[in-house]
């Protein structure tokens, strides 16, 4: 009686204390324990395994008597979850590591609930004891790199309430039927395992009549249904959230959803579901108590269920998020949005909505996020929008609304987030804007607001970390020069408004990480402590700025100061103050003097550019250990010697200009080694030598080939035949010889159908302005923003000799043809007009002959002609085109030449143009 007083009065102080750490476990589990943590690839992790009561160790609980207590609650998840990925994936450290799962846990006979989730089993099936394990209420195995069929023994744990088997798509679930068997399963979660839709028409019977109606969360997001909905759905009559998001099913959406009346939360998106109209409709009519409904990312097309669609199936709608975002739908938005009073969430960014923004929206006094950017709306803000008092971020950025900035929108004072960018909004910004105390974020850009931006639009913005007013050029951004503002930015982008003298109050705001004040009218020096602050990126291009180059602190990566006036030489150390930049764009400036070596030490370098100054010497050769670096611009300096041999190592590179220097020698044969590149731009220097064939034969994605205006000698390699990307291949003004390979037809980059489908992809670095120079019209000029158009082939002032081939008129796409001032023999290929595309075409000062071709006055393009000094005869073709250039110095020392601009020809020689030309 004593024993059982003293138990008694000990298991009271147990649960007083309350604590269940006073039950000590059975020896047979604690061994069992052991024997898992024996397993482990890093035993240590469990490293307050020890001692015999393991009702103390860490995860793990017990209950039952003071002297014969069982394990009932195993929690060995991993919460050292570091990072996420694209897919929502989390990265995790410290967890547990081993090849299986030991078998020992099936001797912790009472156990009921068991995470090991985001550890990592590497890849080993999940084992069958599992499903031995009858109590088991909680079983979670998710991110924990289970891989393999899951065993269908799963389906005898009938008193499973909770299974999460989600994954990364390490697993197969082969059939479904197994799972009918857990009947008091509540909630399910498989997504991005792979399920088959296998199952026998016993197996599908079998299901549906199964006690599956109990399952409350089912998610099933990213399985690869193969396209068909899973059949089973239609009974599962409790389901209060349902995500089948990213199975990229194909059918409607069925009308049995808007049956499933508990449904709370639903989300579909991620789907290629061929039309909205009855289900999304059903959905909507029925589903009064539903709550969150997603269907973003889908491509459904068509409108959403019409301007006007008929809302009557519920009295009130407890709707509070609805996410239709990048979905394909169109037309205009419907009326029956403003039904659902309760939205705190409204998403239809990236669609193709058109017409105003109704002014109904102004009902969802609920919104506290609404997105309605990247679509097509017009019109202006609807002053409505004062009444969503509670909306914390409004992005409206992407469209083309007009009018001005509602100045009623100070009302909105919940708001955190505004964005308006990229709009055709005018007029001024009103000073109520200033009356939003709780924004973080603003942004404005690219619209075409004026007017005066000072101190009252920001003096009360206390919590403003982000101001984006760029590419507005009527705005003038205006402060006193010891103003000093109640916020702390940590981005400030104004380019393109006008800035004038650089702002002093920059110098109060210590967190800011981005600035960008690009072609802003700032003239003067830098003031000296700008280069002390701790910027991440530095945009100050197309300005005035003057003064000596300073530099900045070693946090920085991006810098760009292109197109200003500073002058004097790059510091010594600039590679040792420095050595984070990612991006060093200073071209267009006044700098002089050597290229510091220490520029080198900057390994993380991506792009350099320095073209456009006045900078001498040799190029720092010392080029062997970049990994990253894709474009070294020096071009038109005052660089001499040699190409640094060096370069060769950087096999990253995609763009490399040298031109207009004096560096001369023969092309390093290592350079081949850069099989990357796309643009190979050394023209106007000094090298010599032949032409390389390594340049065919290893620089199989090059481009742009510009080698004009150097000392290059022997023949055009024909490996250069081999350049199917080429678009452009400038050997101009060299002292080449021999004759043109036929085989330059093989250059297909140069077929219309190629180059139209080349448009953007030749912009290899939308950060900087490409520049180069080409003759197209009879003048070198320079090009920028539509170099990637260009289409061009220049051989001239050479020495060449023979026929023109007549294989180049297969070159469909070409803008422009040079061939002018060589020794070129022979006629005119009769087939000319199959160069389509020809806006320019020079062939003068050779030694052809013979009569113009008559399909040249099918050329609809050309603007540009230049046949002069030749030995050309007979009548000059007639076409609409070829009308047009009546300068008869076009066809200049060409005595038998006849026709318009030219005295009349005898009347028996026919000028007309064939009807079509192939």
């Amino acid at each position: 009686m004593s024993n059982l007083v003293s138990s008694f009065f000990l298991l009271l102080l147990c649960f007083v204390g309350n604590s269940l750490s006073c039950f000590a476990c059975t020896e047979g589990e604690r061994q069992a324990l052991l024997r898992f943590k024996l397993s482990l690839i890093y035993p240590a992790l469990l490293s307050s395994w020890v001692g015999k009561d393991c009702c103390k160790w860490k995860g793990v609980l017990c209950n039952g008597t003071t002297t014969n207590a069982h394990v009932v609650k195993l929690d060995l998840r991993n919460t050292n979850l570091s990072s996420v990925d694209i897919w929502g994936k989390m990265s995790a450290m410290g967890g547990l590591e081993a090849h299986e799962l030991n078998s020992s846990l099936v001797e912790l006979k009472y156990l009921n609930y068991l995470d090991l989730s985001w550890n990592s089993f590497q890849y080993s099936p999940i084992p069958g004891f599992l499903g031995s394990m009858k109590r088991l209420r909680y079983l979670n195995l998710s991110h924990s790199d289970f891989a393999g069929v899951v065993p269908h023994h799963l389906g005898n744990l009938s008193s499973l309430r909770v299974l999460d088997l989600s994954s990364y798509g390490g697993l197969i679930v082969d059939d479904f039927a197994w799972v009918g068997g857990l009947s008091s399963l509540q909630q399910l979660d498989m997504s991005t395992a792979k399920i088959s839709d296998s199952q026998s028409n016993e197996d599908r019977a079998y299901f549906a009549n199964s006690t599956l109606p109990r399952v409350q969360f089912l998610h099933l997001g990213r399985n690869s249904f193969e396209g068909k909905l899973p059949y089973f759905l239609a009974n599962m009559t409790s389901l209060s959230t349902l995500d089948l998001s990213y199975n990229y099913f194909s059918s409607s959406i069925p009308l049995f959803v808007g049956n499933l009346k508990s449904l709370a939360y639903l989300n579909l998106g991620g789907n290629q579901f061929d039309h909205v109209e009855g289900g999304l409709s059903m959905i909507l009519l029925n589903q009064c108590r539903m709550k969150s409904l997603s269907l973003g990312s889908s491509s459904f097309g068509g409108q959403l269920i019409g301007a006007d669609g008929n809302m009557s199936g519920c009295s009130t709608y407890d709707l509070e998020a609805l996410d239709l975002g990048m979905s394909g739908f169109g037309g205009p938005l419907p009326g029956w949005l403003g039904k659902f009073s309760s939205l705190t969430y409204l998403d239809l960014d990236d669609n193709q909505f058109t017409g105003s923004i109704r002014t109904s929206i102004g009902r969802l006094t609920a919104l506290r996020e609404l997105d309605l950017s990247y679509n097509q709306f017009t019109g202006s803000i609807p002053t409505s929008v004062e009444r969503l008092t509670a909306l914390e971020r409004l992005d409206l950025s992407h469209n083309q609304l007009t009018g001005a900035i509602p100045a009623s929108i100070g009302r909105m004072a919940a708001l955190r987030y505004l964005d308006l960018g990229f709009n055709q909004l005018n007029g001024t910004i009103p000073i109520s804007i200033g009356q939003l105390s709780k924004l973080e974020r603003l942004h404005l850009y690219s619209n075409s607001l004026e007017g005066l931006v000072s101190e009252a639009h920001l003096a009360n913005l206390t919590m403003l970390k982000w101001i984006y007013l760029d590419s507005n050029f009527g705005i003038t951004f205006k402060t006193r020069s010891h103003w000093v503002p109640p916020f702390q930015l940590t981005i400030l982008a104004l380019s393109s408004c006008i800035v004038g003298s650089f702002p002093q109050w920059l110098r109060t705001q210590k967190e800011i990480d981005f600035l960008s004040l690009s072609n802003s009218s700032i003239s003067g020096a830098l003031p000296e402590w700008l280069p002390n602050m701790n910027y991440s990126e530095v945009h100050l291009s197309n300005n005035n700025i003057s003064g000596l180059f300073q530099n900045f602190p070693s946090s920085i990566h991006h810098l760009d100061l292109s197109r200003n006036s500073i002058s004097g030489p790059l510091p010594d150390d600039i590679g040792d103050v420095m050595p984070s930049l990612v991006n060093f764009l200073f071209a267009d400036n006044l700098l002089n003097g050597p290229m510091p070596t220490s520029l080198c030490k900057m390994k993380r370098l991506v792009i350099i550019d320095l073209s456009r100054n006045r900078l001498s010497g040799n190029v720092p050769d010392c080029w062997m250990n970049f990994t990253t670096l894709k474009g070294i611009l020096l071009s038109s300096n005052r660089f001499s010697w040699i190409i640094p041999r060096s370069l060769a190592h950087v096999s990253s590179l995609t763009w490399l200009q040298l031109s207009n220097n004096t560096l001369r020698g023969e092309l390093p044969f290592a350079l081949g080694n850069c099989t990357n590149l796309k643009f190979l731009d050394l023209g106007d220097n000094r090298l010599s030598e032949n032409v390389p064939n390594w340049i065919g034969e290893n620089l199989k994605s090059l481009q742009v080939l510009r080698l004009r205006k150097n000392n290059f000698t022997g023949g055009i390699p024909p490996e250069l035949c081999r350049l199917q990307s080429l678009s452009i291949i400038d050997l101009g003004g060299n002292n080449l010889t021999g004759t043109i390979p036929a085989c330059l037809s093989n250059l297909t980059g140069m077929f219309i159908e190629n180059t139209r489908r080349r448009g953007s992809s030749f912009r290899i670095f939308p950060t900087i302005t490409q520049q180069m120079m080409a003759a197209i019209n009879g003048s070198e000029i320079e090009y920028t923003s539509t170099l990637g158009l260009l289409v061009i082939m220049d051989l001239s002032s050479n020495k060449l000799e023979g026929e023109i081939p007549e294989e180049l008129t297969r070159l469909s796409g070409l803008l422009g043809l040079n061939l002018s001032h060589n020794h070129l023999t022979g006629s005119i290929p009769d087939n000319v007009g199959g160069l389509k595309s020809l806006m320019s075409l020079d062939l003068s000062s050779n030694h052809l002959s013979g009569k113009i071709p008559l399909s040249m006055g099918a050329l609809t393009f050309i603007s540009h002609l230049n046949l002069s000094y030749n030995n050309l005869s007979g009548p000059i073709p007639s076409g609409s085109q070829l009308q047009t250039l009546n300068d008869p110095h076009i066809y200049a020392g060409n005595s038998e030449l006849c026709g318009a601009p030219l005295q009349e020809c005898p009347s028996d020689e026919p000028s007309q143009p064939p009807a079509t030309t192939r």
